[in-house]
């Protein structure tokens, strides 16, 4: 199996295994749990934390110096985040590495952060992530645009995709 279509399915299986949206809706918005809780110390965005700080091995997401199970190290107390939170915060920080950096690649250069750019300018319709003032259907637009490989393609809209499932904190 290439690594791009592991990526894929890592993403799409992602929700079940951190317990789906209710790990998400239970914490609140994953981007400003780890903006409020876990910026202080770290990288001021999580994308920036996954790249300098987190790797896949052996299926487990763990930190690059430490070799410690990021689930493991934040349930012993680190962040002290409550248990939704954690399930969260894995989850969202699994779905950044599993994403492979390829907004930041390809993306930000243009859009700055994804979260911003689907928040602002991004909706679901129809069960399509579509354009919210063009209409246009964002898979097929990236086909011609943001110097994304085909297979590239659905794990941006997937991830795009997850910045619109919670609601900004209010």
């Amino acid at each position: 199996m290439n690594t791009r279509r592991f990526v894929l399915i890592c993403l799409l299986l992602l929700p079940l295994a951190a317990g789906g949206r209710a790990a998400f809706a239970q914490a609140g918005d994953p981007h400003a749990l780890y903006e409020q809780r876990c910026a202080k110390c770290h990288s001021p965005h999580a994308g920036e934390f996954v790249a300098d700080s987190l790797e896949r091995i052996d299926g487990r997401i763990v930190g690059r110096d430490s070799g410690r199970e990021l689930r493991a190290f934040l349930t012993r107390g680190h962040g002290r985040l409550a248990p939704p939170e954690i399930d969260a915060m894995v989850a969202h920080l699994a779905s950044i590495l599993a994403a492979g950096g390829l907004f930041h690649e390809n993306c930000r250069i243009c859009h700055g952060r994804a979260v911003t750019l689907a928040r602002s300018e991004l909706i679901i319709r129809d069960g399509r992530l579509t354009g919210r003032y063009s209409g246009r259907d964002i898979a097929a637009f990236l086909a011609a645009h943001g110097r994304l490989d085909a297979d590239e393609i659905p794990t941006v809209v997937r991830m795009l995709e997850r910045q619109l499932a919670n609601p900004p904190s209010e």
